[in-house]
C-alpha cells in the first residue's frame, strides 16, 4: 500500500472523499497495466518533451521556460529530473511504500519518478497519475482514462500555486499542461492578440512578442504561467493601465469532464467564459490555450523606480510614527500610469540596546512615461526618507525587465502549511482606497506589537507586509465589473495586500480591520468560519452562480482542487 504524507489542513478534506466512489488501487475499477499502457501509447511517447528545459539565455531566448524548484539542479524544472525530455506518463508502483518529500531528504529527493513530475507536493498527497500532454487530443485522452476509472482529476501548469491546491487529489491523476507552449499572434482592425498554449510563462510569450513591440499584462514574477494568473484574477505592472489578467482573456479552449473540446468566448459558451475568467483554479476543466490581448508602451516608454530605506532600530524613527501615514496618503494620488509594490519587513537584530528590533522598506514602481514626468512623486518619496536607490528607462518590457529578473524559486509546500503561528498560504486581503489610513495603522499595529515581545518572531507579530498597488483600483477608465468572475471588491480594490503569516486571531484583527476578500491565487491556506469561511473570502457574492456552471459542465465532479468552485471537502 502506497504510504502517503497527510499534512494536518487536507485530513479532513481526505477522509471525506474516501467516503465516495472514487477509485483506489483496491477496487475493480482501478486500471489495468494494459490500460495504463494504451493511455501512455494515446499520450504520443514519441513527441518532443523537453519544453521544460531553461534556455541558455546566452544563445538567445527566453531564459525561464518554467518555475524552477529550490534545491533543484542548475535552475532546472522539475529538480534536475530527465533533464532530456520527459515521459508522457508517471504512475505510481502499487507495490512499493515511501513518502513523497521527507523534510530530511528535500535537498536529495527520493529517486521517485512521480514525486518530481508532481513537483508541489512536498509534506502533501499525491496522484497516482501525472500526464504530461502535448496537444489538446491528448489531454482529451487523459480526461476521458480518468473518467472511465472514476479517478479525481486536478490540473497543473508551472507549479507557482502558493496554496498547493491540486496534490490533495489521492489516487487520482494530476494533468500537467506544462507543454502546451504554442504561441501565434493575430491582428485585426481593432486589437492585437496573441493565442498562447497553457503552459506558457511569462517570460516566454513576452520574448515571443518582443520582436513585435508587444507585450502581455502579466505578473511581476516572470516564470509564472499565463493561465493559472490569468483566471485568478491577476494583478501586476499593468493593472491599472491594462486591466488584470481576467480582463485580458479574449478566448480559451478548454477540454471538459465529458471529453469534449469547447471553444469559449463572448459569443460561444458564455457561461463558461463568465465563470473561468475569475472562477479560476483547476475545477472546470482542462484549459488547453488561451488568446489574450496585447499592449503597447507609450511612444517614450516608460520607466522603473525603485526606493529604499532602513533602520537597525525600529523604536527610534518617524518612518512608522509619522511618515507611514503620509507614505499612506501619497499612493491613493497615484493615477493608472502607476503600479508597483511595497514591502514593509521588521525583525530581530543582535543589539538589544536598540529595541531589538530593524526594519527596511523596499518599494517598486512602473511608472508608464518618463522620469521627468514623475519628479513630483520621487521628492515626495524623498521627504519621508525613501532612497531613489534605481531609475532605469524601460524600452522593451521584455529586454529591460523580464530578461534582467532573476528566477523566482518555487518553494516547497511544508514551508508553507498552517501551523499554531501560522494560517498558512501566502495571507491576504484586498483593501479599498477608502481603508488607506486604516492599512497603515494596521501596519503599525503590527509591527508594534512584536516590538512589545522583545522581537519574538515565532508568534506571528513580526515578518512582513506586501502591498501590490497594482490592481483596478485607481484606473481612469473603470473596467466592466460584470463581464467576469472576480469579487466586486477585487475590481474595486486599491491594494492586494500579503500580511505575512500569523495565527487565526491575528488574521481575523486584520480582516475586521481592512476587508471581507482576499486574492485566491494568494491567500491563507486556514479561513475559519468566524472570519467569513474561503467561499465568501475567495469568491464572495459569486460563489452560487459559479457553482451552478460548474454543476452544468461538470456535474459528476470530476475536476477538482482545494478551496476551488465545487469544492465541499474543506472545511477551512
Amino acid at each position: 500500500m502506497v504510504k502517503v504524507t497527510l499534512a494536518l489542513f487536507t485530513l479532513l478534506g481526505f477522509l471525506a472523499q474516501l467516503a465516495e466512489s472514487a477509485c483506489d488501487p483496491s477496487l475493480p475499477c482501478w486500471p489495468t497495466k494494459a490500460e495504463i499502457d494504451a493511455l501512455e501509447n494515446a499520450l504520443d511517447p514519441t513527441a518532443d518533451r523537453s519544453g521544460l528545459l531553461r534556455t541558455d539565455p546566452v544563445k538567445g531566448g527566453s531564459p525561464y521556460p518554467a518555475g524552477i524548484p529550490i534545491y533543484s539542479q542548475n535552475d532546472q524544472a522539475l529538480y534536475g529530473y530527465e533533464i532530456d525530455a520527459l515521459k508522457p506518463l508517471y504512475y505510481y508502483d502499487t507495490e512499493l511504500e515511501y513518502d513523497c518529500f521527507a523534510k530530511s531528504t528535500i535537498r536529495n529527493p527520493e529517486d521517485r519518478e512521480i514525486c518530481f513530475a508532481s513537483v508541489r507536493n512536498n509534506g502533501g498527497q499525491a496522484p497516482a497519475f501525472v500526464a504530461f500532454p502535448t496537444t489538446s487530443q491528448q489531454v482529451q485522452a487523459a480526461v476521458s482514462f480518468a473518467t472511465e476509472h472514476n479517478l479525481c482529476l486536478s490540473v497543473l501548469g508551472t507549479g507557482h500555486d502558493f496554496l498547493d491546491r491540486h496534490s490533495n487529489c489521492e489516487f487520482g491523476m494530476l494533468i500537467r499542461t506544462s507543454l502546451l507552449k504554442k504561441m501565434t499572434l493575430s491582428s485585426d482592425s481593432n486589437n492585437s492578440t496573441v493565442k498562447l498554449g497553457s503552459g506558457t510563462t511569462f517570460s516566454e510569450v513576452q520574448d515571443f512578442l518582443a520582436p513585435s513591440q508587444l507585450y502581455v499584462a502579466s505578473g511581476w514574477s516572470v516564470t509564472v504561467g499565463i493561465l493559472g494568473w490569468s483566471i485568478g484574477g491577476g494583478h501586476g505592472p499593468f493593472g491599472p493601465s491594462a486591466g488584470l489578467g481576467v480582463d485580458n482573456i479574449k478566448e480559451f479552449e478548454i477540454v471538459t469532464a465529458d471529453g469534449s473540446l469547447l471553444v469559449c468566448s463572448a459569443e460561444s459558451n458564455s457561461d463558461l467564459f463568465w465563470a473561468v475568467r475569475g472562477g479560476g483554479g483547476s475545477t472546470w476543466g482542462v484549459i488547453t490555450s488561451m488568446t489574450l490581448l496585447t499592449h503597447s508602451l507609450p511612444e517614450n516608454g516608460a520607466t522603473l523606480f525603485q526606493f529604499y530605506a532602513a533602520s537597525d532600530n525600529y523604536c527610534d524613527t518617524d518612518m512608522f510614527s509619522t511618515n507611514l501615514d503620509t507614505y499612506m496618503e501619497i499612493l491613493p494620488t497615484l493615477d493608472e500610469r502607476w503600479s508597483g509594490l511595497t514591502f514593509f519587513t521588521v525583525g530581530p537584530t543582535a543589539d538589544p540596546t536598540k529595541c531589538g528590533l530593524g526594519y527596511n522598506i523596499f518599494s517598486q514602481y512602473i511608472f508608464l512615461g518618463l522620469e521627468e514626468e514623475a519628479k513630483d512623486v520621487v521628492h515626495s518619496m524623498a521627504e519621508i526618507g525613501l532612497a531613489n536607490i534605481l531609475t532605469r528607462k524601460i524600452s522593451s518590457w521584455n529586454e529591460d525587465y523580464v530578461k534582467m529578473a532573476d528566477p523566482e524559486y518555487l518553494c516547497p509546500t511544508p514551508l508553507m502549511i498552517p501551523s499554531d503561528t501560522s494560517v498558512g498560504g501566502v495571507p491576504s486581503v484586498l483593501v479599498t482606497r477608502e481603508k488607506s489610513a486604516d492599512l497603515g495603522q494596521a501596519i503599525k499595529n503590527r509591527f508594534s506589537e512584536c516590538a512589545a515581545a522583545a522581537g519574538v518572531a515565532t508568534d506571528g507579530l513580526c515578518g512582513r507586509y506586501e502591498i501590490y498597488h497594482d490592481i483596478t483600483g485607481n484606473s481612469k477608465e473603470p473596467f466592466d465589473a460584470d463581464d467576469v468572475s472576480i469579487t466586486t471588491s477585487f475590481r474595486n480594490a486599491l491594494y492586494h495586500v500579503v500580511t505575512g503569516g500569523g495565527t487565526h486571531g491575528t488574521m481575523d484583527k486584520i480582516y475586521e480591520l481592512l476587508g471581507d476578500y482576499c486574492y485566491q491565487n494568494e491567500c491563507a491556506m486556514q479561513i475559519s468560519e468566524a472570519s467569513g469561511g474561503w467561499k465568501k473570502r475567495v469568491f464572495g457574492e459569486q460563489y452560487e452562480s459559479l457553482l451552478e456552471i460548474k454543476n452544468k459542465y461538470d456535474p459528476e465532479g470530476l475536476f477538482w482542487c482545494r478551496h476551488c468552485v465545487g469544492d465541499e471537502t474543506s472545511f477551512d
